[in-house]
């Protein structure tokens, strides 16, 4: 925040982070805050986005303001890519919740509902803070989103700590 725009360097973490991603069609991270999660995370999401063709990347958080912003992270990574990376882009659906492409593949944020992602033929769901989800929500979210991981959706379930009481840690711990 105090520092402003700055290269994004990997640290050797961030980095196996990645890899697990690509290498795993369900990941689950419980992590500290401020260790740059989200950044790798949302520059992970953009990556598929661009090089893979007709897809529907989720983000469900545990907020809209949260959904908006992870929205916004990929934006300014996309808009920072050299010209020769980037894909064309959809205009009408390039906004506070949504990123399209060109290719077909789009970024859609919402929060974390029973709802979440309904109507959508998913490819893959990044769930930003599911702990602080209330447990009900996190229950019929699950129920809802089942589908579309039986068909061979992918899903990263990210995290601070926030008790043992709920669907994450119970994904967590089991």
């Amino acid at each position: 925040p105090v520092h402003g725009k700055i290269p994004f360097n990997m640290y050797d973490y961030q980095e196996e982070l990645v890899r697990m991603y690509q290498a795993n069609r369900f990941n689950i991270i419980l992590s500290a805050r401020q260790t740059g999660k989200t950044e790798t995370s949302c520059a992970f999401l953009l990556w598929y986005a661009i090089f893979q063709p007709e897809r529907t990347v989720l983000i469900a958080s545990n907020k809209s303001s949260n959904a908006m912003e992870l929205i916004a992270k990929i934006q300014f990574a996309y808009e920072e890519l050299p010209a020769w990376l980037k894909p064309g882009i959809d205009d009408i659906n390039w906004n506070k919740h949504t990123c399209a492409f060109d290719n077909k593949s789009r970024i859609v944020s919402t929060t974390t509902s029973k709802d979440s992602g309904r109507g959508l033929a998913i490819s893959l769901i990044y769930c930003d803070e599911l702990a602080f989800v209330k447990p009900h929500v996190q229950d019929e979210f699950w129920d809802s989103i089942l589908p579309t991981l039986s068909t061979g959706g992918s899903m990263i379930i990210t995290s601070t700590p926030n008790g043992d009481s709920n669907l994450f840690a119970k994904l967590w711990f089991a």
